[in-house]
């Protein structure tokens, strides 16, 4: 466990999901929620200074674990009107938030089995969210190796997606390849989920344009144009 695990021993505590947190610490092999947050446990899938996702496997299925870490005070100040102040909701919550709406809404989504905090002095040091893992693939992986036939098939689900997230009140914020997955039906359709969505917004449904839904857009549409389908996704989402 590295030093900045050693600084914070058994400090998260659960704020979403208790009644599941000591199956799952069972489930793999871990005595406490601390744990989790290890960077040296588990398959690593993405690694930056103050976030790392890493995935774990056990009887009931694969989770994913992901962990903020704000282990100074200039990172606890700096996002204090925003999700480590006392007042403000964890990104890890908010992620777990959205999967929570999108299955309330009928929308394929991973599960979110638990969400841990840890706090000092009402400031968050770190969080973490735990989730079931979707059965597909990121987009920005599947893209690069489908012929063109079939992007412009999945490019036809995806813009009928982001338009039915859209109309439902969903603003992702966060509208990236990465974090948009897909996986293969036997018909041959695609089934789509968002991930990662900890700056979303919830805004009353319904099928007007705004600034929230433009900047989804503009975000998305520069990745999707090196794959040669920005147009495609566009369009369904119009028609």
């Amino acid at each position: 466990m590295d030093s900045l695990s050693r600084a914070l021993p058994n400090s998260l505590s659960p704020i979403i999901g208790a009644p599941q947190l000591a199956n799952l610490l069972a489930e793999l092999g871990l005595c406490t929620a601390f744990e989790l947050s290890d960077k040296a446990l588990g398959v690593p899938i993405t690694t930056s200074r103050s976030t790392w996702v890493r995935q774990h496997t056990a009887s009931t299925g694969s989770y994913f674990v992901k962990t903020y870490d704000y282990p100074s005070a200039w990172s606890q100040c700096r996002g204090w009107l925003r999700n480590t102040g006392p007042l403000c909701r964890s990104r890890a919550a908010s992620e777990a938030k959205a999967l929570i709406w999108l299955k309330g809404h009928g929308l394929p989504a991973p599960r979110p089995v638990v969400v841990l905090e840890s706090r000092r002095f009402t400031l968050l040091t770190m969080a973490v969210v735990v989730t079931t893992a979707f059965p597909g693939c990121s987009l920005d992986h599947l893209l690069p190796t489908l012929p063109m036939h079939r992007r412009l098939h999945l490019a036809k689900q995806l813009g009928c997606y982001i338009r039915h997230l859209h109309q439902l009140g969903f603003r992702d914020r966060n509208l990236d390849l990465r974090n948009l997955l897909a996986r293969e039906l036997p018909d041959q359709s695609f089934e789509l989920t968002k991930i990662d969505s900890g700056r979303h917004r919830i805004v009353p449904p319904g099928h007007a344009e705004d600034r929230l839904t433009r900047a989804d857009w503009a975000r998305l549409l520069p990745q999707l144009a090196q794959f040669g389908i920005a147009a495609a996704v566009r369009a369904a989402a119009t028609t």
